[in-house]
């Protein structure tokens, strides 16, 4: 359109008869055109340029990050050995890096693989862009950064594991205490050693296993689930097990179990309120007096029948004998050679952990700050001090040179805001102290077992002992701590203790209408079901930011 108009000019200028003056201004005309439109040209081949320029920019400096990120993840992985400390992308892919790791050497950096997990890295990686710069905008076409990672750490692996309450000696066992389950949770009661007696008003308890001894329930005993015991299981006193009882030998003298039973000997009812409701498996079972199972029975050697004694259901066994009469049999059947297996599964017994030696080690709390006290009485304001130091993070607070141990007591609170682990060779809580939470957090109290034997050892002057009424919830009520209480001592729990959490200990008295509700804790780097080690973290390591940077070589 322009050279059109400039045409038209040039015509009526020479219509004019101005030829020199209409060709000289043409001209000049023209010249200015073409500069406008070389101008023009140049501005939009530049904002072209400029834009890919920006494109590769980018590119480069996302394929840089994601060599940091590759040779970050390798290097918690352990496979920097396995490249010779160099992670590069494969041929044709995208995006283009390559990742060198070096390590502290001499003055300054040399490339390798780190050692150990404790010192520095630095990775220096370098990133291509998939589409370079047009119009010799070049210059971002590949970009360096370099990071500096702190020593490598392994993640605390916290497994919520074991049971309500754990004891290792059957000793001091007991009380009126009550399991409650929390969320749907199975309270368990497992004694390692020795005989029970369980006499209180104990309720509550899903299962009740005695690995080694003998259980002895009576009184307003009671379990809401199953009982294991290896000796002899005795019922009396109008006790009630609210599902199935297994033992090499049974005898209720009053009492109920609701569901089946299984003896690996004799099996003894005596007088009008001892019931099986379910069916039994057993050796040999002998009526006195009464005696009442509601399903089958299944009898490998000889059944002995009193007056006033039922089975509502059919009775198989080896023979049949008849002490006195009346009794109500719904069927009999004989087999002469003795029945085979009953088939009436019986219910596998749970797993009794093995007793775990705990003691003070902070290389198991990753990811809590440790925190040792002084020497000396420690008092609530020592204790609160700890935990401004924690400033809102996990902490690990070290009481063990404490001469009072962990005392809370009177009105004293502690208030807190995260995890927290207490080590105290004695452990004081009563009357209104205790443990505030004003966020959800686990709380664990534990004397130390030093001694690396497999067994409970509880040094002198140590003590664990949780009394009156101590408070582990905000005031509304609405945020509660979850406790792991763990000694190779007696833990005593009793007046009015009201807690979620667990208990652990060398042996545990739960007595005075004190309650736990059920909640998991666990212990780092232990499986509390087994009693074994699980590991203290994860087959991976983490390792911090310590800074990162455009790399320009300087």
């Amino acid at each position: 359109m322009l050279l059109i108009r400039l045409r038209a000019r040039m015509r009526a200028t020479l219509s004019a008869g101005d030829d020199g003056f209409a060709m000289a201004a043409v001209v000049a005309l023209m010249a200015v055109s073409i500069l406008l439109i070389a101008l023009m040209s140049s501005s939009v081949i530049y904002a072209v340029s400029f834009s890919t320029a920006t494109r590769a920019g980018v590119q480069a400096q996302g394929a840089a990050q994601a060599g940091i990120a590759v040779a970050t993840v390798g290097l918690e992985n352990g496979t920097c050995s396995a490249v010779g400390g160099v992670y590069q992308s494969a041929a044709g892919q995208t995006p283009v890096y390559r990742a060198v790791v070096y390590v502290p050497g001499g003055a300054g950096w040399v490339q390798g693989c780190p050692a150990a997990g404790n010192t520095n890295v630095r990775i220096v990686s370098n990133g291509t862009a998939a589409n370079g710069g047009d119009g010799g905008q070049r210059g971002n076409d590949s970009k360096t950064v370099e990071s500096i990672l702190g020593p490598s750490t392994q993640p605390t692996q916290i497994s919520a594991t074991g049971p309500a309450v754990y004891a290792y000696s059957s000793s001091n066992f007991g009380g009126s205490g009550t399991l409650v389950s929390v969320n749907g949770s199975s309270p368990k009661v497992m004694i390692s050693t020795g005989d029970v007696n369980c006499s209180g008003a104990s309720s509550g308890a899903s299962d009740l296993v005695v690995k080694n001894g003998n259980l002895n329930m009576s009184g307003s005993c009671s379990a809401t689930g199953n009982v294991w015991a290896s000796g002899s299981l005795t019922l009396s006193g109008g006790v009630s097990v609210g599902g199935n009882a297994v033992a090499n030998s049974i005898s209720i003298s009053s009492g109920t179990i609701k569901g089946s039973a299984w003896s690996a000997s004799t099996t003894s009812l005596s007088g009008g309120s001892s019931n099986i409701n379910g069916n039994l498996t057993s050796t040999t079972t002998t009526f006195n007096s009464g005696g009442v199972i509601g399903g089958n029975v299944w009898n490998y050697g000889t059944v002995t029948f009193d007056w006033g004694s039922k089975v509502i259901g059919n009775a198989t066994g080896q023979s049949l004998l008849y002490t006195n009469r009346p009794s109500t049999l719904g069927s009999y059947t004989q087999i002469a050679a003795g029945p085979g297996p009953s088939p009436y599964a019986q219910p596998a017994t749970p797993g009794v952990p093995n007793w775990v030696d705990y003691n003070y080690d902070p290389t198991a709390w990753t990811g809590f700050t440790p925190v040792v006290l002084p020497a000396g009485s420690c008092s609530i304001t020592t204790l609160r001090a700890a935990v401004t130091t924690i400033a809102g993070g996990k902490g690990l607070i070290d009481a063990r040179k404490c001469t009072n141990g962990l005392t809370l007591t009177g009105s004293d609170q502690l208030t807190i805001s995260n995890d927290i682990a207490i080590f105290a060779n004695t452990i004081t809580i009563g009357n209104s102290g205790g443990i505030v939470p004003s966020a959800p957090a686990r709380v664990w109290l534990i004397n130390p077992d030093a001694t690396a034997d497999g067994v409970p050892t509880c040094a002198s002057g140590e003590s664990f002992s949780v009394s009156g009424a101590p408070v582990f919830k905000n005031t509304a009520g609405t945020i509660q701590d979850a406790v792991m209480m763990y000694s190779p001592c007696d833990i005593n729990v009793s007046t009015g203790v009201n807690f979620q959490g667990q208990v652990f200990a060398g042996s545990a008295t739960i007595n005075g209408g004190a309650s736990i509700g059920y909640v998991a804790i666990g212990l780092p780097g232990v499986d509390l079901s087994t009693g074994s080690s699980s590991g203290s973290g994860s087959s991976s390591t983490t390792r911090s930011v310590v800074s990162n940077r455009n790399y320009t070589g300087s």
